[in-house]
């Protein structure tokens, strides 16, 4: 399945509606969890900051000003004052011990800028200002630990959630593939009985989900429909039976009382026109009766290696005449230099071509081109019967292969409308493909057999 389809599809945006909200509860819970974390880490050093403003304050009352002085220098001397700050001086401002700070001694309890203590001018500091006699004490801690770990939690973050986005993004489009695979098979299903394979069915899979429901009930929707066409086509065919005998019988008694009547000219003209109308009905019958025995596969026990340049030759000696005659040019062209071999009938592929040729011919005007091409390769034999004639609409060529379809709809022109239906029964048992193409101007009408069994083998 290409992205375009894959994009379109409602099991694809169901699974992506689906990520989004996930993904959505997580980022707030993630933010609630960074703010805390983050909250968390200050508090730390808040805390220490404290502490350590603490031990002092106990220093100066255990050992007074000088005890003060030299912790603080000593702590000064191994600590960064980017890291931690330190300082002890007058209210004016005037260094004691610690770090250099002159704007130290303006600031109070709180956070200050790095800018206000003589270190980076970026960096978060929370202090803690104490007094001690006349001295001030200022001690301090970087809040860039803490950032450091909060920014490496947002990336994991981050991370995380990009991780989660892909295999998310992955997921749906797994479950998208599937279900559409499913769904495929059913329009695949679908549209082999909209070609008249009416004996196909959807396979389960046994889940009992929605889409095997949605299969099952599509299946014996198919079987009510399956039994329907078989009733109606039964229907044709037990009429057309029935209906030949009585009509053999009436053409026979025409063509006495044709024979009988020769010197009544008036008469004899009727009961031609009479047996000629009879002789199309019962061909119409005949046909029916043909198509029906050919669907059921009867003929399928008579396949036998045919060469189909052999019909091709057959059939352009026996159609050149009648195609001369209409002024009209019928040409053979073999373009493999392999026989061109199919398992199948060769009186029903003899029968297939005949009927594409008799259509050609009739529906073509004077000093049109009708070209008949057999071939072969690897995937098999072909065969085309191509003219320059009025052609079929395209939007017609669906529909031709129907019994009793009329491009005429007024129905007024000679013909059954059963032609190109006993031609797609026929491809039908063969296994052949039936197309039909513009040939700007006119009709190409093109069969693609399987390979011949024999020729596989050797």
């Amino acid at each position: 399945m290409h992205l375009p389809e894959l994009s379109r599809s409602t099991a694809f945006r169901f699974a992506l509606a689906l990520t989004a909200a996930f993904l959505t509860a997580y980022a707030a819970a993630g933010l609630v969890a960074f703010r805390a974390i983050n909250a968390g880490l200050q508090d730390r050093v808040i805390q220490a900051v404290e502490l350590s403003a603490e031990r002092y304050e106990d220093t100066f009352e255990q050992g007074g000003t000088a005890a003060l002085l030299a912790a603080v220098n000593a702590r000064a001397g191994i600590v960064d004052a980017d890291d931690e700050f330190i300082w002890l001086g007058t209210s004016d401002g005037v260094t004691r011990a610690g770090h250099a700070a002159p704007a130290a001694a303006l600031l109070t309890t709180g956070p200050a800028m790095g800018a206000e203590l003589g270190t980076d001018p970026d960096d978060r500091y929370w202090i803690v200002v104490r007094n001690f006699g006349g001295l001030r004490l200022i001690t301090g801690q970087s809040f860039e630990e803490s950032d450091a770990v909060g920014r490496t939690v947002l990336g994991a973050f981050a991370g995380a959630t990009l991780l989660i986005l892909l295999l998310a993004g992955l997921s749906a489009a797994l479950l998208a593939r599937r279900a559409q695979r499913r769904l495929d098979r059913i329009s695949a299903t679908l549209a082999d009985v909209s070609l008249g394979n009416m004996r196909r069915r959807i396979r389960l899979n046994g889940s009992d989900d929605d889409l095997d429901r949605l299969s099952a009930s599509i299946n014996e929707a198919l079987e009510q429909l399956e039994r329907t066409v078989e009733s109606i086509r039964q229907v044709s065919v037990d009429i057309a039976h029935d209906l030949r005998t009585p009509l053999s019988r009436l053409g026979i008694r025409v063509e006495q009382l044709l024979a009988d009547n020769q010197h009544n000219p008036e008469l004899s003209e009727r009961l031609e026109t009479t047996a000629k109308e009879l002789k199309q009905i019962t061909s119409m019958f005949d046909s029916l009766l043909r198509i029906a025995q050919i669907e059921a596969g009867a003929r399928k026990a008579r396949f036998r290696p045919v060469a189909l340049p052999e019909i091709g030759a057959a059939l352009h000696e026996a159609y050149l005449p009648v195609a001369e005659e209409n002024g009209q040019q019928l040409a053979l062209r073999v373009t493999s230099t392999a026989t061109a071999l199919v398992d199948g009938d060769r009186d029903l592929l003899t029968q297939l071509f005949a009927n594409l040729l008799e259509n050609a011919i009739r529906h073509s005007p004077r000093g049109a081109h009708i070209l008949m091409e057999i071939g072969s390769g690897p995937r098999g034999s072909w065969m085309s019967v191509a003219d320059d004639g009025p052609g079929i609409p395209s939007q017609e060529w669906a529909c031709v292969t129907r019994r009793f379809y009329r491009l005429d709809k007024s129905r007024q022109t000679a013909g059954s409308g059963l032609g190109l239906a006993l031609v797609k029964a026929i491809c039908d048992l063969h296994g052949a493909q039936l197309e039909f193409d513009d040939n700007h101007p006119g009709l190409i009408v093109r069969l693609r057999f399987d390979p011949c069994q024999q020729m596989r083998v050797t």
